[in-house]
């Protein structure tokens, strides 16, 4: 009986993860187009390279692709020194 539960929590959880960070992802990207609406004082090929990561990033976001599109984004996230 507690293997059976003990495996049940498992497959909860191994299911749950990419729901919890498929929802992560447009927030991700909205605070990153907050911070770029704020005009940073950033070269432009640091902005273009920006731009390409989180258009990366919702591409992968829409293809169910959720942990890869974390990783993109917060490349972002990093080139624009936010969190």
């Amino acid at each position: 009986m507690q293997l059976l539960l003990k495996l049940s929590l498992w497959g909860l959880l191994a299911f749950s993860a990419p729901l919890v960070l498929a929802h992560s992802c447009p927030l991700e990207m909205y605070k990153i187009d907050r911070a770029l609406s704020q005009n940073p004082k950033l070269d432009a090929a640091t902005l273009k390279k920006i731009r390409e990561l989180r258009a990366e990033g919702e591409k992968l976001h829409r293809q169910e692709k959720h942990g890869e599109a974390m990783l993109v984004l917060g490349s972002a996230k990093k080139l624009l020194k936010i969190e």
